[in-house]
Protein backbone atom coordinates (compact mmCIF):
# COMPACT_ATOMS: atom_id res chain seq x y z
CA UNK A 1 0.00 0.00 0.00
CA UNK A 2 2.71 2.69 0.96
CA UNK A 3 6.45 4.04 0.93
CA UNK A 4 6.94 7.29 1.35
CA UNK A 5 9.16 8.69 -1.56
CA UNK A 6 11.74 11.07 0.15
CA UNK A 7 14.43 12.55 -1.44
CA UNK A 8 17.85 14.17 -0.05
CA UNK A 9 18.33 18.00 -1.36
CA UNK A 10 21.10 20.07 -1.76
CA UNK A 11 22.64 21.16 1.71
CA UNK A 12 23.11 24.96 2.08
CA UNK A 13 26.63 25.76 2.46
CA UNK A 14 27.75 24.69 5.94
CA UNK A 15 29.56 26.70 8.47
CA UNK A 16 32.42 25.83 10.34
CA UNK A 17 30.72 24.10 13.85
CA UNK A 18 32.42 25.99 16.29
CA UNK A 19 31.60 22.72 18.70
CA UNK A 20 33.08 19.44 18.12
CA UNK A 21 30.85 16.71 17.46
CA UNK A 22 32.71 14.66 15.23
CA UNK A 23 31.55 11.82 13.14
CA UNK A 24 33.32 8.36 14.17
CA UNK A 25 31.50 5.94 11.16
CA UNK A 26 34.34 5.05 8.91
CA UNK A 27 34.26 5.22 5.62
CA UNK A 28 33.95 1.47 4.33
CA UNK A 29 30.71 0.69 7.12
CA UNK A 30 29.03 3.98 5.38
CA UNK A 31 29.68 2.63 2.04
CA UNK A 32 28.31 -0.54 2.61
CA UNK A 33 24.71 0.76 4.36
CA UNK A 34 24.41 2.87 1.54
CA UNK A 35 25.55 -0.28 -1.12
CA UNK A 36 21.55 -1.12 -1.59
CA UNK A 37 20.85 2.24 -2.38
CA UNK A 38 22.47 2.48 -5.81
CA UNK A 39 19.93 0.03 -7.47
CA UNK A 40 17.06 2.14 -5.92
CA UNK A 41 14.70 4.23 -8.36
CA UNK A 42 15.61 8.09 -7.83
CA UNK A 43 13.19 9.11 -4.88
CA UNK A 44 11.28 12.65 -5.62
CA UNK A 45 12.09 15.27 -3.01
CA UNK A 46 10.40 15.90 0.17
CA UNK A 47 7.23 18.11 0.32
CA UNK A 48 8.82 21.49 0.94
CA UNK A 49 8.69 23.02 4.26
CA UNK A 50 8.06 27.10 4.10
CA UNK A 51 11.25 28.08 5.85
CA UNK A 52 10.43 31.64 5.62
CA UNK A 53 10.36 32.50 9.69
CA UNK A 54 13.55 32.54 11.50
CA UNK A 55 15.84 31.56 8.38
CA UNK A 56 15.42 28.04 9.65
CA UNK A 57 16.85 25.45 7.00
CA UNK A 58 15.64 22.19 8.42
CA UNK A 59 12.88 19.68 8.19
CA UNK A 60 12.31 16.90 10.27
CA UNK A 61 11.85 13.48 9.35
CA UNK A 62 10.46 11.58 12.91
CA UNK A 63 11.02 8.00 13.35
CA UNK A 64 8.80 7.17 15.35
CA UNK A 65 5.04 9.05 15.93
CA UNK A 66 2.39 6.46 17.73
CA UNK A 67 -0.45 8.59 16.46
CA UNK A 68 -1.76 4.98 15.41
CA UNK A 69 -1.98 3.37 18.75
CA UNK A 70 -3.71 6.96 20.07
CA UNK A 71 -6.64 6.39 17.56
CA UNK A 72 -6.79 1.94 17.14
CA UNK A 73 -6.44 1.60 21.52
CA UNK A 74 -7.22 5.25 22.93
CA UNK A 75 -10.49 5.84 20.61
CA UNK A 76 -9.03 9.02 19.24
CA UNK A 77 -10.84 10.45 16.08
CA UNK A 78 -8.94 10.28 12.87
CA UNK A 79 -9.88 13.65 12.73
CA UNK A 80 -6.79 14.15 15.34
CA UNK A 81 -8.52 17.16 16.95
CA UNK A 82 -5.63 16.51 19.44
CA UNK A 83 -2.20 15.48 20.16
CA UNK A 84 1.67 15.93 19.84
CA UNK A 85 2.25 15.58 16.41
CA UNK A 86 -1.29 16.68 14.60
CA UNK A 87 -1.05 17.71 10.67
CA UNK A 88 -1.38 21.84 12.00
CA UNK A 89 1.56 20.80 14.58
CA UNK A 90 3.80 18.96 11.98
CA UNK A 91 3.76 21.56 9.56
CA UNK A 92 4.36 24.72 12.24
CA UNK A 93 7.73 22.09 13.43
CA UNK A 94 8.79 21.85 10.21
CA UNK A 95 7.86 18.22 9.31
CA UNK A 96 8.32 17.05 5.84
CA UNK A 97 7.82 13.37 6.89
CA UNK A 98 7.26 11.05 9.74
CA UNK A 99 7.08 7.06 10.61
CA UNK A 100 4.11 5.95 11.71
CA UNK A 101 4.09 2.43 13.74
CA UNK A 102 1.92 -0.85 13.42
CA UNK A 103 2.55 -0.75 17.49
CA UNK A 104 0.92 -4.74 18.49
CA UNK A 105 0.47 -4.41 22.17
CA UNK A 106 1.96 -7.34 23.77
CA UNK A 107 -1.19 -7.78 26.42
CA UNK A 108 -3.70 -7.83 23.89
CA UNK A 109 -5.80 -11.53 23.39
CA UNK A 110 -4.55 -12.64 26.77
CA UNK A 111 -0.71 -12.35 25.98
CA UNK A 112 -1.42 -13.44 22.31
CA UNK A 113 -0.85 -10.95 19.62
CA UNK A 114 -1.78 -12.26 16.50
CA UNK A 115 -0.75 -10.81 12.68
CA UNK A 116 -4.52 -10.03 12.32
CA UNK A 117 -3.59 -7.31 15.14
CA UNK A 118 -1.09 -6.17 12.40
CA UNK A 119 -3.75 -5.88 9.44
CA UNK A 120 -6.19 -4.27 11.91
CA UNK A 121 -3.82 -1.52 13.00
CA UNK A 122 -2.50 -1.25 9.34
CA UNK A 123 -6.37 -0.45 8.82
CA UNK A 124 -6.01 2.03 11.18
CA UNK A 125 -3.20 4.00 9.52
CA UNK A 126 -5.44 3.83 6.60
CA UNK A 127 -8.57 5.48 7.66
CA UNK A 128 -6.30 7.69 9.25
CA UNK A 129 -4.32 8.97 6.00
CA UNK A 130 -8.15 8.89 4.12
CA UNK A 131 -9.06 11.70 6.89
CA UNK A 132 -5.77 13.72 6.74
CA UNK A 133 -5.22 15.00 3.10
CA UNK A 134 -2.07 16.85 5.20
CA UNK A 135 -0.72 13.37 5.93
CA UNK A 136 0.26 11.73 2.58
CA UNK A 137 1.00 7.82 1.78
CA UNK A 138 3.20 7.72 -0.82
CA UNK A 139 3.01 4.26 -2.60
CA UNK A 140 -0.97 3.48 -3.22
CA UNK A 141 -0.81 0.09 -4.78
CA UNK A 142 2.31 -0.48 -5.22
CA UNK A 143 2.97 2.67 -7.22
CA UNK A 144 4.59 5.99 -5.72
CA UNK A 145 2.88 8.87 -6.23
CA UNK A 146 4.32 12.54 -5.42
CA UNK A 147 4.04 14.24 -1.90
CA UNK A 148 2.80 17.71 -2.21
CA UNK A 149 4.58 21.08 -0.61
CA UNK A 150 1.74 21.48 1.30
CA UNK A 151 1.69 17.70 2.95
CA UNK A 152 3.71 15.55 5.23
CA UNK A 153 4.72 12.13 3.96
CA UNK A 154 4.07 9.34 6.09
CA UNK A 155 6.68 6.15 6.44
CA UNK A 156 5.22 3.13 8.24
CA UNK A 157 7.17 0.56 10.70
CA UNK A 158 6.32 -2.20 13.12
CA UNK A 159 6.95 -2.20 16.77
CA UNK A 160 6.77 -5.17 18.51
CA UNK A 161 6.77 -8.57 15.93
CA UNK A 162 6.03 -10.99 18.29
CA UNK A 163 2.88 -11.94 16.86
CA UNK A 164 4.83 -13.01 13.39
CA UNK A 165 6.65 -16.01 15.22
CA UNK A 166 3.66 -17.92 14.14
CA UNK A 167 4.51 -16.90 10.40
CA UNK A 168 7.61 -15.22 9.72
CA UNK A 169 6.72 -15.57 6.05
CA UNK A 170 4.16 -13.15 6.88
CA UNK A 171 6.36 -9.82 6.76
CA UNK A 172 7.02 -10.68 2.96
CA UNK A 173 3.60 -8.81 2.34
CA UNK A 174 3.77 -5.99 5.05
CA UNK A 175 7.00 -4.99 3.61
CA UNK A 176 5.99 -5.23 0.33
CA UNK A 177 3.53 -2.54 1.16
CA UNK A 178 5.86 -0.37 2.74
CA UNK A 179 7.01 -1.10 6.07
CA UNK A 180 10.71 -0.06 6.49
CA UNK A 181 11.30 -0.97 9.68
CA UNK A 182 10.11 -3.44 12.10
CA UNK A 183 10.59 -3.30 15.84
CA UNK A 184 11.12 -7.09 16.67
CA UNK A 185 10.23 -7.04 20.16
CA UNK A 186 8.85 -4.17 22.45
CA UNK A 187 7.97 -4.11 26.74
CA UNK A 188 7.87 -8.21 26.78
CA UNK A 189 10.08 -10.91 25.78
CA UNK A 190 8.38 -13.01 22.96
CA UNK A 191 9.32 -15.40 20.87
CA UNK A 192 11.68 -13.84 18.46
CA UNK A 193 13.90 -11.74 21.14
CA UNK A 194 14.18 -10.76 24.37
CA UNK A 195 13.43 -7.10 25.15
CA UNK A 196 15.23 -4.41 27.25
CA UNK A 197 12.71 -4.35 30.12
CA UNK A 198 11.81 -7.98 29.87
CA UNK A 199 12.47 -10.71 31.90
CA UNK A 200 15.09 -12.39 30.99
CA UNK A 201 17.33 -8.86 30.29
CA UNK A 202 17.54 -9.22 33.93
CA UNK A 203 19.37 -12.35 34.22
CA UNK A 204 23.11 -13.63 32.99
CA UNK A 205 23.02 -13.61 28.86
CA UNK A 206 19.59 -11.85 28.34
CA UNK A 207 17.98 -14.38 26.35
CA UNK A 208 18.81 -12.11 23.32
CA UNK A 209 17.22 -13.50 19.66
CA UNK A 210 15.77 -16.58 19.65
CA UNK A 211 16.69 -19.18 16.39
CA UNK A 212 13.36 -18.30 15.10
CA UNK A 213 13.84 -14.83 15.41
CA UNK A 214 17.60 -15.12 13.69
CA UNK A 215 15.59 -16.25 10.99
CA UNK A 216 13.05 -13.67 11.27
CA UNK A 217 15.69 -10.96 11.31
CA UNK A 218 17.73 -12.27 8.41
CA UNK A 219 14.19 -12.25 6.18
CA UNK A 220 13.60 -8.88 6.76
CA UNK A 221 17.03 -7.59 5.84
CA UNK A 222 16.28 -9.78 2.76
CA UNK A 223 12.82 -8.29 1.84
CA UNK A 224 14.59 -5.02 1.97
CA UNK A 225 13.34 -3.24 5.14
CA UNK A 226 15.55 -2.77 8.09
CA UNK A 227 15.35 -4.29 12.10
CA UNK A 228 14.83 -1.78 14.69
CA UNK A 229 16.83 -2.62 17.72
CA UNK A 230 14.76 0.07 20.16
CA UNK A 231 12.86 -1.83 23.06
CA UNK A 232 15.57 -5.05 22.34
CA UNK A 233 17.92 -6.49 25.19
CA UNK A 234 21.41 -5.68 25.24
CA UNK A 235 21.90 -9.50 24.28
CA UNK A 236 19.82 -9.63 21.41
CA UNK A 237 21.68 -6.60 20.05
CA UNK A 238 24.79 -8.28 19.99
CA UNK A 239 23.13 -11.50 18.31
CA UNK A 240 21.83 -9.35 15.62
CA UNK A 241 25.05 -7.65 14.51
CA UNK A 242 26.27 -10.57 12.48
CA UNK A 243 23.39 -10.68 10.68
CA UNK A 244 23.20 -7.03 9.83
CA UNK A 245 27.07 -7.54 9.30
CA UNK A 246 26.30 -10.42 6.39
CA UNK A 247 23.50 -8.19 4.94
CA UNK A 248 25.48 -5.10 4.85
CA UNK A 249 22.51 -3.31 6.99
CA UNK A 250 22.95 -0.08 9.13
CA UNK A 251 21.68 -0.95 12.54
CA UNK A 252 18.84 1.31 13.60
CA UNK A 253 17.75 2.51 17.09
CA UNK A 254 14.27 4.57 15.83
CA UNK A 255 13.83 6.06 19.36
CA UNK A 256 16.68 4.89 22.04
CA UNK A 257 18.97 7.31 23.74
CA UNK A 258 21.93 7.20 25.91
CA UNK A 259 22.76 5.01 28.81
CA UNK A 260 25.29 6.69 29.73
CA UNK A 261 23.19 10.34 30.91
CA UNK A 262 19.82 8.14 31.64
CA UNK A 263 20.92 4.66 32.89
CA UNK A 264 17.72 2.97 31.60
CA UNK A 265 17.51 -0.32 29.96
CA UNK A 266 15.52 1.28 27.07
CA UNK A 267 19.06 3.50 26.19
CA UNK A 268 22.04 2.24 24.56
CA UNK A 269 25.20 1.81 25.81
CA UNK A 270 28.31 3.54 24.08
CA UNK A 271 29.48 0.53 22.59
CA UNK A 272 25.92 0.18 21.15
CA UNK A 273 26.02 3.79 19.91
CA UNK A 274 29.35 2.83 18.30
CA UNK A 275 28.20 0.16 16.69
CA UNK A 276 25.42 2.04 15.08
CA UNK A 277 27.97 4.70 13.71
CA UNK A 278 29.90 2.39 12.32
CA UNK A 279 27.25 0.35 10.68
CA UNK A 280 26.10 4.06 9.09
CA UNK A 281 22.97 3.65 11.21
CA UNK A 282 20.94 5.92 13.14
CA UNK A 283 19.47 6.53 16.88
CA UNK A 284 16.41 8.52 17.24
CA UNK A 285 16.62 10.97 19.67
CA UNK A 286 13.18 10.05 22.59
CA UNK A 287 12.07 12.90 23.75
CA UNK A 288 9.40 10.66 26.05
CA UNK A 289 11.19 12.54 29.60
CA UNK A 290 11.99 9.03 30.85
CA UNK A 291 14.47 8.20 29.19
CA UNK A 292 15.91 11.49 29.27
CA UNK A 293 16.41 12.23 32.99
CA UNK A 294 15.23 11.49 36.16
CA UNK A 295 13.17 13.93 37.77
CA UNK A 296 12.74 18.10 35.82
CA UNK A 297 13.85 18.15 32.40
CA UNK A 298 15.43 21.52 30.58
CA UNK A 299 16.12 22.01 27.02
CA UNK A 300 20.33 21.91 28.42
CA UNK A 301 19.77 18.67 29.24
CA UNK A 302 17.82 17.44 25.49
CA UNK A 303 21.31 19.38 24.52
CA UNK A 304 23.35 17.12 26.32
CA UNK A 305 21.98 14.22 25.22
CA UNK A 306 22.40 15.22 21.61
CA UNK A 307 25.85 16.04 22.61
CA UNK A 308 26.67 12.74 23.92
CA UNK A 309 25.36 10.37 21.12
CA UNK A 310 27.04 12.32 18.23
CA UNK A 311 30.41 12.36 20.34
CA UNK A 312 30.04 8.84 20.63
CA UNK A 313 28.11 7.78 17.03
CA UNK A 314 28.99 10.74 15.12
CA UNK A 315 26.97 13.24 13.19
CA UNK A 316 25.73 11.02 10.84
CA UNK A 317 24.06 8.55 13.12
CA UNK A 318 21.73 10.68 15.28
CA UNK A 319 18.64 11.60 14.04
CA UNK A 320 15.20 11.93 15.66
CA UNK A 321 12.44 9.89 17.51
CA UNK A 322 10.86 11.10 19.42
CA UNK A 323 7.81 9.06 20.81
CA UNK A 324 5.04 11.97 20.77
CA UNK A 325 1.80 10.68 21.37
CA UNK A 326 3.32 7.39 22.99
CA UNK A 327 4.91 8.72 26.20
CA UNK A 328 5.31 11.61 28.28
CA UNK A 329 7.49 14.04 25.84
CA UNK A 330 9.89 16.43 27.76
CA UNK A 331 8.57 20.21 28.67
CA UNK A 332 10.88 22.14 26.32
CA UNK A 333 9.77 20.19 23.28
CA UNK A 334 6.22 19.14 24.21
CA UNK A 335 4.71 18.85 20.65
CA UNK A 336 6.43 18.87 17.27
CA UNK A 337 5.90 22.36 17.39
CA UNK A 338 8.88 23.39 19.29
CA UNK A 339 11.37 21.13 17.04
CA UNK A 340 12.75 25.09 15.81
CA UNK A 341 13.24 25.81 19.84
CA UNK A 342 15.39 22.31 19.95
CA UNK A 343 16.98 23.48 16.99
CA UNK A 344 17.66 27.10 17.96
CA UNK A 345 19.30 25.68 21.62
CA UNK A 346 21.36 23.39 19.28
CA UNK A 347 22.75 26.31 17.08
CA UNK A 348 23.57 28.00 20.20
CA UNK A 349 25.00 24.57 21.57
CA UNK A 350 28.00 25.20 18.53
CA UNK A 351 25.85 22.96 15.79
CA UNK A 352 26.32 24.45 11.93
CA UNK A 353 22.90 23.90 9.97
CA UNK A 354 24.55 21.15 8.28
CA UNK A 355 24.33 19.61 11.73
CA UNK A 356 20.93 19.94 12.03
CA UNK A 357 20.09 19.10 8.56
CA UNK A 358 21.51 15.59 9.38
CA UNK A 359 20.30 15.36 12.68
CA UNK A 360 16.64 16.68 12.00
CA UNK A 361 16.20 14.71 8.82
CA UNK A 362 18.86 13.58 6.22
CA UNK A 363 20.42 10.73 8.02
CA UNK A 364 17.00 9.28 8.97
CA UNK A 365 16.12 9.91 5.09
CA UNK A 366 19.08 7.39 4.34
CA UNK A 367 18.64 4.22 6.49
CA UNK A 368 14.64 5.03 5.44
CA UNK A 369 15.93 4.26 1.80
CA UNK A 370 18.23 1.32 2.41
CA UNK A 371 17.10 -1.32 0.57
CA UNK A 372 15.00 -0.36 -1.72
CA UNK A 373 14.13 -2.47 -4.88
CA UNK A 374 13.88 -0.82 -7.97
CA UNK A 375 10.31 -0.16 -9.36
Amino acid sequence: MWLVACGQADPPEAKPTPVAPTATASAAATTSAAAPSATAPAPPPLPEVDLADGGDTFEVIDLHVDTPWRVHFKDRPVALPKGDATPEKAREGHYAAMVFPIYIPDYIHKWKPAIADAEAIYTTIDEILKAQTSFTPVIVDGKVQAVDPDEVAIFVSIEGAGAFAADITQIDRFIARGVRLVGVVHAHDNDLASSATGKKAKKKGGGGLTDLGKQFCARVYEKGALVDVSHMSDQAFEDLIPIAKKYGAPIVATHSNARKLRNHPRNLPDAQLKVIGDTGGVAGLNLHRTFVRKGRVQMKHVVAMVDHMVKVAGIDAVAIGTDYDGGKPVPPVKDARKMPDLAKALREAGYSEADIRKIFGENARRILYWGLRPQ
